[in-house]
């Protein structure tokens, strides 16, 4: 993003896009096969980069930082960055030093205008700057009285990006803060050829509506073979669930929409929070974002901690198909979430915070992964929910409660999760609808888990027993209630694809029913601890079995990626859940 401070640092229906997250080059070699990239391409501190190309040099605008106004660096493969200087040396009368951000500069046939976001000293206000040059170094200079643009009734307005439709019309697009009961918005207006005056009255062309956004902000509109797409960050600036997300748009005005419900680009195991992305096509005809992350140690952003959002480069295409990221990390990986709320992440499952080493007022007994985000959350006994790199959606934490928490689910699409108590009473929370409980049943043996239909509306409980209660279009496969059982059945799993689930039992013995086919387990092997959780692999044609003590065992396809066994835990793992 977008930061307010400057050391808190800060198409078409059939356009699909894809950012590859690999390794930049030299923009005329262009490798853009998405090898993977672990580390950023300038690693200091470099939020809100806007990168344009002249001649052969790229050239990066950023957020202030270091007493530099717009910090402006300079790469001729997009890969090897050097600090040239201070763009904007000198601020109008009216704006409030140290307060400059999220800069958006056109290249006008050799005279640069650049669009700003600034606080008004009087008033505390954010609005809207634009400077010019003759140099895309700079120095960039603002005679302003005023603000260029402000939408004080709006909470004001930041963000200004510039676009350049092939017809030469520029236009220029900001984000309008919150001001409730108005909620952030992104804004369009025509510009004069020059690019110092509205030619139109603004236009709102996009807003939040999807669970992982809370706001949407730093938009970047491109036109790729007669089609217009809007990219824009959504989330928290600051933590782990800020991402980038596109909507296909019709022209410049919209109608804009988002044809997917996640993010196109979000935190994984080495990047955290990505975001003020940044479109620029080099002279090859292919497309590059750029944009800010930060790599821990904290899943939420703070400079003074030491952190710091360097810039990271990655290649977009546009092509038919579904959009995709590739992180370049493993395409499989699994968190251990143990009693007192560590987490413990292998293969590709990243780290972005945890309740381990906090005060509980109860044990953690349950976690869910947000498939919307890439974060996760974590469930106590007495229903407190605590979010990592996820929205929050509401507790029962401070609520009397019948019975204990015993664990949670989330909704497929992310926008929320159930909770379900020892009793089976359900706790939604989020879009997770209610479609029934055995909450006020009497059970012949405790609830232990719950499981969401894929892609549907409703979900499964099991008791300790063996016993499963279907709701909602959730099916009946079948129960091993009513039988002997060797151990106590401890959690439930539902095929991916959907079509049948998993129940697993202390002693790791596996009983598929439906679709679930049964790739093995550990029943009849003598465990130090026993299986708490089952988790499926990403194709359902495997999982693992986790125990106690954080033992894995992997079958079918699932890779095996790393286990906490043998190592002293300060609390017995509770819960497993994929990445």
């Amino acid at each position: 993003m977008i930061s307010q401070r400057i050391f808190r640092c800060a198409v078409m229906a059939s356009v699909a896009v894809t950012v590859a997250v690999g390794s930049t080059a030299r923009a005329d070699a262009l490798p853009r096969d998405g090898a993977g990239v672990t580390a950023p391409a300038y690693n200091a501190d470099a939020p809100d980069p806007d990168v344009i190309l002249v001649s052969s040099t790229f050239y990066a605008y950023t957020t202030g930082t270091d007493l530099k106004n717009i910090p402006v660096l300079a790469s001729t493969d997009l890969q090897s960055w050097h600090l040239v200087g201070d763009a904007l040396p000198a601020l109008p009368p009216w704006s409030e030093f140290g307060q400059t951000w999220a800069p958006g500069v056109v290249n006008l046939g050799g005279d640069y205008v650049m669009y700003y976001s600034t606080e008004v000293a009087a008033t505390g206000q954010d609005c809207i700057s634009v400077a010019t040059a003759t140099s895309p170094t700079g120095p960039f200079v603002d005679n302003s009285s005023t603000p260029f643009i402000c939408q004080a009734d709006l909470g004001g307005s930041i963000d200004p990006q510039p676009f350049v439709d092939t017809n030469g019309t520029l236009y220029l697009y900001w984000k309008s803060n919150a001001n409730p009961p108005s909620s952030a918005s992104i804004w369009v207006a025509e510009l004069s050829p020059d690019g110092t005056a509205l030619m139109s009255g603004p236009e709102p062309v996009l807003g939040a509506d999807q669970s992982w956004e809370s706001t949407v902000e730093s938009p970047d509109m491109v036109e790729e073979a007669g089609s217009y797409v809007l990219f824009y960050s959504g989330g928290t600036w600051d933590s782990a669930g800020y991402g980038v997300g596109y909507a296909d748009c019709a022209g410049p005005f919209g109608p804009c929409s988002k044809p997917q419900g996640t993010p196109l680009l979000h935190s994984d195991g080495v990047r955290l929070g990505p975001g003020g992305e940044s479109l620029v096509e080099d002279a090859s005809g292919n497309w590059w974002m750029a944009y800010a992350a930060w790599d821990g140690p904290t899943s939420d952003y703070s400079y003074g901690d030491g952190d710091f959002r360097s810039l990271w480069v990655a290649p977009v295409t546009f092509s038919g198909g579904t959009p995709a990221v590739d992180a370049g990390e493993a395409a499989e990986g699994y968190r251990l979430v143990a009693a007192d709320g560590g987490v413990f992440p292998f293969g590709g499952a990243s780290f972005l915070g945890s309740m381990g080493g906090h005060h509980l007022d109860a044990p953690v007994v349950g976690a869910a992964a947000d498939t919307a985000t890439g974060g996760y959350w974590e469930v106590a006994s007495d229903g407190g929910v605590f979010s990592f790199g996820a929205p929050f959606f509401g507790s029962m934490g401070g609520h009397r409660l019948d019975a204990p928490v015993v664990g949670m689910t989330p909704t497929p699409d992310g926008g929320g999760y159930w909770l379900v108590a020892a009793d089976g009473g359900i706790f939604s929370f989020g879009d997770a609808a209610f479609y029934g409980s055995t909450g006020g049943i009497h059970l012949a043996a405790p609830m232990v888990g719950m499981a969401a239909v894929p892609g549907g509306g409703g979900y499964w409980l099991v008791a300790a027993d063996g016993g499963v209660f279907a709701f909602g279009d959730a099916a009946f496969y079948g129960s091993a209630g009513g039988f002997p059982l060797a151990a106590p059945v401890t959690g439930i799993a539902a095929l991916p694809q959907g079509g049948g689930y998993w129940l697993v039992s202390a002693n790791g013995g596996l009983f598929p029913y439906g679709a679930a086919t049964l790739f093995g387990s550990v029943r009849g092997v003598a465990l130090a601890k026993p299986v708490k959780a089952l988790v499926p692999g990403p194709g359902g044609a495997g999982y693992w079995e986790v125990a106690a003590d954080g033992g894995i065992f992997a079958f079918g396809d699932a890779a095996y990626l790393g286990s906490a066994g043998g190592i002293p835990l300060a609390a017995p793992v509770v819960a497993a859940m994929a990445a």
